[in-house]
């Protein structure tokens, strides 16, 4: 009869310790997706700013370009 405790208790010890490892396996797992997404966020941000940037100088040059037309033609 106690050599079945026994058992029971080194089985039991064994679920928890591989329910344990498998915790921590997926935390770091998401700990690492977490990263990833932030990192992929960043990337979206930077490309938005580039693009609005891009658009506000292309606009400053078409005011710039008629601002000239109109000195040309008034000259």
């Amino acid at each position: 009869m106690n050599t079945y405790v026994l058992y029971v208790l080194i089985f039991c010890a064994g679920a928890l310790f591989g329910i344990f490892l498998m915790w921590l396996k997926l935390r770091v797992k998401n700990i690492a997706i977490n990263s990833y997404k932030r990192e992929l966020e960043k990337e979206s941000i930077s490309s938005t700013e580039s693009s609005s940037r891009v658009k506000v100088l292309e606009s400053k040059i078409e005011v710039l370009e008629k601002a000239l037309e109109n000195a040309l033609k008034n000259k």
